[in-house]
């Protein structure tokens, strides 16, 4: 993301981000998930709790609640659509999201918005340090 001035540059680098969390959502492995993540990780829930964890096991831990959830409600997949960017330097950007969970038939099971603050780490690979899900 450094030195870009143009959007379509991040705009694939995000991309690629989320495609890469709709894959790993898919193993239903919270430690697959968490590796998307940076420690500490802030996650504010759309009640506006607010949970930080500081290493690797929590984060997994954290996922594979909500995986765990969203397969017993009949989940078997993910997708992402709405997608909107903010950059924030020249190393970082606000991301925000609108989440569908489907079923095996896809159908829709559950939908919500999503704000994710990610950060380029060594490499290029992009890494989310927080998130908050959008109060209804």
């Amino acid at each position: 993301m450094a030195g870009r001035g143009i959007m379509k540059p991040l705009t694939a680098e995000v991309t690629a981000f989320f495609d890469s969390f709709v894959a790993a959502f898919g193993t239903f492995d919270g430690e697959v998930v968490s590796r998307l993540f940076s420690h500490p990780y802030l996650a504010v829930d759309q009640h506006g709790n607010q949970r930080v964890f500081n290493g690797a096991k929590a984060i997994a831990s954290y996922f594979q609640h909500h995986l765990d959830n969203y397969k017993s409600i009949g989940s078997a997949s993910c997708s992402y659509e709405a997608l909107e960017i903010i950059p924030v330097g020249a190393l970082s950007a606000l991301v925000t999201v609108t989440w569908r969970l489907q079923g095996a038939d896809g159908h829709e099971l559950s939908t919500w918005r999503e704000s994710y603050c990610v950060l380029q780490k060594e490499g290029g690979k992009l890494i989310a340090c927080a998130s908050i899900d959008h109060a209804e």
